[in-house]
């Protein structure tokens, strides 16, 4: 797989939108688009319920095969973050614990790390990149997709929220929900404490509660050919 992760979905039709084209409502339509990807990831509840679920529509949470897999992943989720850092040297504890991400996320690049707690939902729905770092305390909602691209950076405490509810009290009495996807591109970086609700691009410096892009960063090209940049000449760590 490439773990490249591009943002070029427009919304599609079936989706129902608000004036300034931010998803507002439940889909009425599967989004065959993500479910090409899901069939890519390890650990799907593979169900009806479960694509309408990623696809954006009004789903069953209560769904067997739904509970099955939230329960999969506390499971997981469980060993991951209770794992002692007494039992064996720091090398052999980071390999344990990429060994585990492999089982907890759908997929996940090579030297990507995740400091405990972390907190996804089904973690199969998750896609992250090569080289990424996220600290401590990162809850992941992924009732849709959550695709984190390469090189990205979670500060603690970040929320990252594909999951939604309509604000009708039926569909609350009905047990009713749905999701949208969230992308976060290449080589974005995300301040501590935020909500990520909706995608970010790439190089694209986001923070708050809801996260919104603050700074657009330089490109790794356009730093190396800074002459004033201070990281150009070190040496790449190995």
């Amino acid at each position: 797989m490439t773990y490249r992760c591009q943002i070029k979905q427009p919304i599609s039709e079936g989706t129902k939108v608000t004036e300034d084209q931010s998803v507002a409502m439940a889909r009425t339509t599967k989004n065959s688009e993500i479910i090409q990807l899901a069939k890519q990831l390890k650990g799907t509840p593979w169900c009806e319920e479960y694509e309408r679920m990623i696809s954006g529509m009004l789903y069953n949470p209560l769904h067997p095969p739904l509970l099955a897999g939230r329960h999969r992943a506390r499971c997981l989720l469980h060993k991951y973050n209770n794992l002692d850092p007494n039992s064996k040297p720091y090398d052999e504890l980071m390999a344990t614990q990429q060994e585990m991400l492999t089982d907890i996320l759908g997929k996940v690049g090579p030297g990507t790390f995740i400091e405990p707690p972390f907190i996804p939902d089904y973690g199969c729905n998750v896609v992250i990149g090569e080289n990424c770092f996220i600290n401590f305390n990162c809850t992941i909602l992924d009732t849709s997709l959550v695709i984190i691209g390469n090189r990205v950076q979670l500060v603690p405490n970040v929320s990252i929220y594909s999951a939604g509810h309509e604000t009708s009290v039926l569909s609350r009495i009905k047990f009713v929900e749905f999701g949208d996807p969230v992308y976060i591109e290449d080589d974005a970086w995300i301040g501590g404490g935020s909500i990520v609700t909706k995608s970010i691009r790439p190089y694209a410096v986001a923070m708050g509660a809801p996260a919104k892009v603050v700074k657009k960063l330089q490109t790794v090209e356009e730093e190396l050919a800074d002459p004033n940049n201070a990281y150009r000449n070190m040496p790449d760590r190995q």
